[in-house]
């Protein structure tokens, strides 16, 4: 068996959601800066042409990735809260963590408003709505990477920082 010096189950926990957190808000950001190509002036002719198959790939590759991240951060977050709640309390993580997953799950409350944008983007037959379309996703995602995504990082990364901090 492993020691515990070597590899500790506990640390990795307490690092999880800092780790799923950032490859959530990484994610949420090269989705942006990547799609806004296809809104330049210059392309919107061949984006509104292409746009509705690709985006359906991009998507159906993309989503399983989103929903992996934010579930271990929220999973591993709550996790944290259930163990040693008392010691993290002590150490001023425990709330930090709690904020963290409830920040991870509000990337969630998006769905309504992104859902139908995604939807249009993949079914526009005429070819010629797609790049508005993207627009207004790209402003929800915007919007979404700013206040859950990037507060649920900073959430995580503040807990673990006040849990291993001595």
């Amino acid at each position: 068996m492993a020691s515990r010096a070597f590899f500790d189950p506990l640390t990795l926990l307490r690092l999880a959601p800092a780790i799923s957190s950032t490859a959530s808000l990484t994610l949420a950001w090269d989705q942006h800066w990547m799609l806004r190509i296809f809104t330049l002036p210059e392309l919107e002719l061949d984006s509104n042409l292409y746009l509705p198959k690709w985006f359906h790939a991009f998507f159906r590759a993309g989503l399983p990735s989103v929903l992996a991240f934010l579930s271990v951060t929220m999973t591993t977050a709550t996790l944290n809260l259930r163990s040693e709640s008392l010691l993290l309390k002590r150490r001023g993580s425990y709330y930090w963590y709690a904020a963290g997953a409830a920040l991870a799950a509000g990337h969630l409350l998006f769905v309504p408003a992104v859902a139908p944008r995604i939807q249009a983007i993949v079914e526009d037959e005429t070819k010629e709505k797609s790049v508005g379309e993207l627009r207004r996703w790209l402003r929800v995602n915007g919007i979404r990477g700013l206040t859950t995504d990037l507060g649920a990082w900073v959430c995580c990364v503040v807990a673990v920082v006040r849990t291993f901090s001595v």
